[in-house]
């Protein structure tokens, strides 16, 4: 597994994601998850897709994550975060709290109150982030993850919260608005 070493980073950039990104999405999601992992088809459909987004954090020409938003998956005003995933050597960089900046940015831009996400219940340093964020436990999902417990999180009044997450975002080193 290339992601298990601590790579000096060239500079990360962050970008919207698109059709364009069908495969580095689906190569990174099969070196992280295996056979656990959207299919090819489903993200190819999501990329084309006018109600998802998708940030990509890389590495030079490297992908090293990426987050996913759902628009539609949900009632109105509420939008679903699908996906947040950062390669393990690229973990403890603070990408996945940019990320999730963005994600808030895009809410409160957007003027929708809410976002939910759905995380392993056993997956510590996600419920550390989102925590971090003011997510809180809607419902827990029994077995929903091959067996495995999960949790539906939510942040609710996005957009009162949002001078405090421009402050937060603003400290963050290496904060890039890009594309």
């Amino acid at each position: 597994m290339k992601w298990l070493r601590r790579p000096k980073e060239t500079g990360l950039q962050f970008r919207v994601g698109g059709p364009e990104d069908l495969e580095s999405l689906h190569a990174l999601e099969v070196d992280l998850f295996g056979q656990d992992v959207w299919s090819r088809e489903h993200l190819a459909r999501c990329l084309g897709d006018t109600g998802q987004e998708f940030r990509l954090a890389h590495d030079g020409d490297q992908l090293v994550g990426y987050l996913w938003l759902d628009w539609i998956a949900c009632e109105r005003g509420t939008v679903e975060v699908d996906g947040l995933v950062v390669a393990p050597a690229y973990r403890r960089r603070k990408i996945a709290e940019r990320l999730l900046h963005w994600a808030v940015e895009r809410a409160v831009g957007a003027g929708w109150p809410r976002l939910q996400l759905k995380v392993r219940a056993d997956n510590l340093p996600a419920l550390k982030l989102y925590s971090k964020f003011g997510f809180h436990k809607v419902e827990e999902l029994p077995g929903v993850y091959n067996g495995k417990d999960g949790l539906l999180l939510r942040l609710e009044q996005v957009q009162a919260k949002a001078p405090e997450f421009a402050r937060k975002r603003s400290q963050l080193e290496g904060w890039q608005e890009q594309g």
